[in-house]
């Protein structure tokens, strides 16, 4: 009976292993393909579920943002 246990025990140790090798490796091919849809600017990845996309902004303190406006920089002339 000890023998079956064993068998039973070294089965869930490679089922597992097995399980976190193919999340890995599943893991390191999502980013692999996002990487190559970056490098070639995929506009399909604004619309990808597998994919989310945040829009960080930073601007100084009482800026404000318009929608459609293009962002110019203004030089200051000085006095």
């Amino acid at each position: 009976m000890a023998v079956a246990g064993d068998v039973v025990a070294w089965g869930c140790s490679v089922l597992v292993i097995l399980g976190l090798a193919w999340y890995v490796f599943y893991e390191v091919l999502k980013r692999w393909r996002v990487g190559l849809r970056l490098s070639t600017l995929d506009e399909s990845l604004l619309y990808d579920d597998g994919v989310s996309v945040e829009v960080i902004t930073d601007t100084p303190i009482g800026s404000s943002i318009v929608g459609g406006a293009v962002a110019e920089f203004v030089e200051d002339s000085g006095p």
